[in-house]
């Protein structure tokens, strides 16, 4: 009885301290892909630490997502794939994002669409980021 209580109340914990995370993220919208539209752009002009990408009705292949930041600067922050509903978080460099450019195409013959997200709040630096943006970073 008293490991249940245990594990009850961890879990509970657990819940509760994720909560926060989850409600920043705010929805900004989403851009469109075909096999023969497979650029476009969303003006961002959001403040984050991070953003997430969520494919829908297909997975989507990436060749280069790139982000335009407050100060002009542009920096590949994504390259791969994303699985139909799975979000991918992505840990930005910088907060102010003016404008984001995908070069993506569904991988079936289909349209698919990619759903973008901003965490408003913060989440917290633990990696826990399925693609930190250092991996697509080239600094020294």
């Amino acid at each position: 009885m008293k490991r249940a209580t245990i594990f009850a109340l961890t879990a509970l914990l657990c819940t509760s301290a994720a909560a926060p995370s989850f409600a920043a993220m705010e929805r900004l919208g989403w851009v469109d892909f075909s096999q023969r539209d497979t650029h476009d752009s969303r003006l961002g002009n959001f403040k984050a630490d991070s953003m997430a990408l969520i494919a829908r009705d297909s997975d989507v292949r990436c060749d280069s997502v790139v982000a335009t930041f407050g100060d002009g600067r542009t920096r590949e922050i994504f390259r791969g794939e994303l699985l139909q509903g799975e979000p991918m978080r992505i840990g930005l460099p910088q907060r102010s994002v003016d404008r984001v450019d995908f070069d993506c195409h569904p991988t079936d013959r289909g349209r698919a669409s990619v759903e973008i997200a901003a965490d408003t709040g913060g989440f917290p630096d633990d990696g826990r980021y399925d693609r930190p943006f250092d991996r697509y970073d080239d600094r020294p």
